[in-house]
């Protein structure tokens, strides 16, 4: 649905700026995005997805678990061309 496209398209902006906090090149999305979102999924409680609040309080911790540097350790540094 529309609706689901849009809500995993803002999720894409927000991992795009806790990168971008940490010092991540844009280049690195690729690897971060899928590795972030995959953990989102996991932490997702709900059942069904059009849990809404459940959906956004698991973006929100994987968010803060990032900013720990709890999930995805890839190095900030790496050009493009060596992915």
């Amino acid at each position: 649905s529309r609706l689901m496209a849009e809500s995993w398209e803002s999720n894409n902006l927000y991992w795009a700026r806790l990168a971008d906090e940490s010092g991540y090149p844009p280049a690195m999305l690729h690897v971060l995005v899928p590795q972030l979102t995959r953990r989102m999924v996991e932490k997702i409680f709900a059942t069904h997805l059009e849990d809404w609040p459940a959906l956004l309080r698991a973006l929100r911790e994987t968010g803060e678990e990032f900013r720990q540097g709890k999930v995805a350790s890839v190095p900030k540094t790496s050009s493009p061309s060596s992915l």
